[in-house]
């Protein structure tokens, strides 16, 4: 009966042990795994913010300065559907300056690309909806020249 008893202890007791070390390294998986869900960071980026119903902007901070600069010559849909990083925002902002009859945006430069960047900046390309990647630069058929 002692054996018997010692037996069954010994049993329950490695399994304790063994149920300890699984939920140490369960833990430390899940713990592992939520990290970069609570970083002010990954916080920061997850803010939602409301669409305006009139101009379709993302209601971050400087949409009403970017509504102001952009609706004045066009609809923002243009701003969503070329989404770009800063240097592709300045140059796209410098040609409308330059060509398109842009305004100076003097001390409003870094707002409006802060702006643009943060909520239109670049994106991966969601190959769930779309069949092929987009076609280089140098793949793209030459823009039409204005005639003469």
């Amino acid at each position: 009966m002692m054996t018997l008893t010692r037996s069954l202890w010994r049993t329950w007791h490695q399994g304790r042990r063994l149920y300890g070390a699984y939920r140490a390294r369960y833990l430390g998986i899940c713990a592992v795994l939520l990290l970069p869900l609570t970083t002010p960071v990954a916080l920061a980026t997850e803010a939602q913010y409301p669409v305006d119903p009139t101009s379709q902007l993302i209601m971050a901070p400087g949409w009403e300065l970017v509504r102001g600069q952009c609706n004045a010559c066009h609809t923002s849909a243009i701003i969503a559907q070329n989404p770009g990083n800063r240097k592709v925002w300045r140059e796209t902002l410098q040609w409308m300056i330059d060509t398109q009859g842009l305004w100076q945006l003097s001390d409003t430069w870094e707002p409006v690309l802060d702006y643009l960047v943060a909520n239109y900046g670049e994106k991966q390309v969601d190959m769930s909806r779309f069949r092929r990647m987009p076609l280089r630069p140098e793949q793209q058929p030459p823009m039409p020249q204005a005639e003469e």
